[in-house]
């Protein structure tokens, strides 16, 4: 029969919940960054970026991240999105499964 330390129990049940509101956080941050993407995307996607790069448009960029004129920025984007939403599906299945 285990023996359980309910002090120690109860620290991990509190670092659980500080966790667990950050996940829900990172759930709506997830959601907000979805919306952008979706608006970056149907832009990329629709033959006016095209047209405004080859235009050569001046935008402002604070030079943090890369222009979304530049080569691989927003086609990146979405690559990277993929990429995420599978870990975190993966994630999410491999939790479940182990139960």
């Amino acid at each position: 029969m285990p023996n359980y330390n309910p002090q120690e129990l109860q620290q991990k049940y509190e670092e659980w919940c500080k966790l667990h509101r950050q996940q829900l956080e990172a759930q709506q941050q997830f959601l907000k960054a979805e919306a952008l993407q979706n608006e970056l995307k149907n832009y990329y996607l629709d033959p006016q970026w095209m047209a405004d790069r080859e235009a050569d448009l001046p935008i402002e960029h604070s030079g943090d991240e890369y222009s979304i004129f530049s080569e691989d920025a927003l086609w990146s984007m979405l690559s990277d999105h993929d990429e995420l939403a599978r870990k975190w599906m993966r994630l999410g299945l491999d939790s479940i499964d182990r139960k």
